[in-house]
């Protein structure tokens, strides 16, 4: 047997082993690319990152140059997430940035 097919087998015996609900997960993404052997990510990665160094650097410099320090833990978590996502250039935080910028040019042509 090739390594390819120990793998394929391999991979199958785990499919069939799942719940009915675990199943239709995977058929979901699609069972070509699930890979069940593949490497948990690493926690600490999302912490200690390239992009989460440089959030916590701008989310600080904001609230050391904003006039309103409403700085709580809530919305500092929110603001590190958000500008996380958007140096990892995820479409959630496109997304939410420009919905923001669409409410405010509606908020400043009318009232809501």
């Amino acid at each position: 047997m090739t390594d390819r097919e120990e793998y394929e087998f391999r991979k199958k015996a785990i499919f069939d082993g799942m719940s009915k609900r675990g199943q239709e997960r995977i058929l979901r993404i699609g069972y070509q690319n699930w890979d069940p052997f593949e490497e948990p990510k690493d926690p600490r990665e999302r912490i200690f990152g390239a992009a989460s160094l440089k959030a916590g650097a701008l989310v600080q410099e904001y609230f050391e140059t904003v006039a309103h320090k409403e700085e709580s833990v809530a919305v500092r978590k929110e603001l590190f997430e958000l500008c996380r996502g958007l140096i990892q250039k995820e479409s959630r935080a496109s997304v939410i940035v420009d919905f923001c910028a669409w409410l405010r040019g509606k908020t400043e042509s009318s009232d809501l």
